[in-house]
């Protein structure tokens, strides 16, 4: 029997496409299944190292990532290394480039590309009608949910908490993988993600206070960034780029973090754009990247973290 190796984001959105997918499949992670998570500048990484597992007949299947500027080469060799002998399938909902998309067909690749839905609702949509498949209930429910806080439409009642029980980077795999299989059997919201809401909200108050501490907010040709610093743990970066967009009547919103990654919100800026040539990615109101932080900044900010934010901010107009 095949075996389906999924590879996906770590944010809700990622957790929800691979398990829609897993649904479509019919198949549980340990059963025929495998779920890896990884960002965009590592998967070019995660699937090199699927080539020793993959065997003649396999799916291996991208969900929620995009080509990562600086590694597309990378992951384009990848993926000719699988496709020799696995399906090889993207679902996403991010920019894409036309010369990238030609590149992963020829190499025996399928894309299913849609930027007006979710990652989630891609594979909701394209996996079934691939299959001769109609979604069932649930996946509906589930694109609807997820599509609504990844989308930041916040017009599902669950979104706002799903987001938090289950959309924060810093979760570890153990929950993923827990709230995975919720969903794949068809379980939206039970009593654990209900505590795991609780108990993020009183993190999540903390830390937001301390983030606002750091806040840098700077401008260029009209277009206001205010950055703040975040530490590991809640709450989810667009939960306090809502807050920097809100308060400092900021354009653009970015979230620093001291290994250089770096996130990007704004409801009118396409931030998409910025990310691209700091070799990051993103769709246009939600992007991110990893950038080199000088010695001398890195250093300062153990006791000025605003130069983080600072530092930050710099790099962004620079690409206005």
């Amino acid at each position: 029997m095949s075996h389906a190796y999924v590879v996906t984001h770590t944010d809700l959105d990622g957790v929800g496409a691979a398990a829609a997918l897993l649904r479509v499949l019919g198949k549980r992670r340990g059963d025929g299944a495998t779920v890896l998570y990884s960002e965009p500048y590592e998967l070019h990484e995660v699937l090199r190292s699927l080539s020793k597992y993959v065997e003649r007949g396999d799916l291996v299947a991208v969900t929620d990532l995009g080509l990562n500027e600086e590694m597309k080469g990378e992951t384009k060799r990848a993926v000719r290394e699988l496709a020799k002998r696995a399906r090889v399938e993207f679902y996403d909902h991010h920019v894409w480039d036309g010369e990238d998309i030609g590149g992963l067909l020829e190499l025996g690749a399928s894309l299913y590309i849609d930027r007006s839905t979710c990652a989630t609702g891609v594979v909701v949509n394209y996996a079934t009608r691939s299959r001769g498949m109609e979604p069932d209930q649930f996946l509906r429910e589930l694109e609807l949910a997820v599509c609504s806080a990844d989308l930041w439409r916040w017009d599902h009642p669950l979104s706002p908490r799903l987001y938090r029980a289950v959309g924060a980077r810093e979760e570890g795999r153990e929950w993923r993988d827990r709230v995975l299989d919720k969903f794949v059997d068809g379980k939206l919201w039970d009593e654990e993600l209900e505590r795991r809401v609780e108990q993020y909200m009183d993190e999540e108050l903390r830390r937001v206070s301390k983030a606002l501490d750091t806040v840098f907010v700077t401008e260029k040709g009209g277009i206001r960034v205010a950055f703040a610093v975040k530490e590991e743990g809640p709450p989810a970066n667009g939960i306090i780029a809502a807050i920097l967009m809100s308060r400092y009547d900021a354009h653009v919103a970015g979230i620093m973090r001291p290994n250089g990654g770096l996130s990007l919100r704004s409801r009118k800026v396409d931030v998409q754009k910025i990310a691209t040539k700091l070799g990051g990615g993103g769709h246009a109101r939600a992007a991110g990247a990893r950038i080199k932080i000088p010695f001398f900044i890195s250093l300062l900010s153990e006791i000025y973290p605003k130069a983080l934010a600072w530092y930050g901010a710099k790099r962004v107009l620079e690409q206005l």
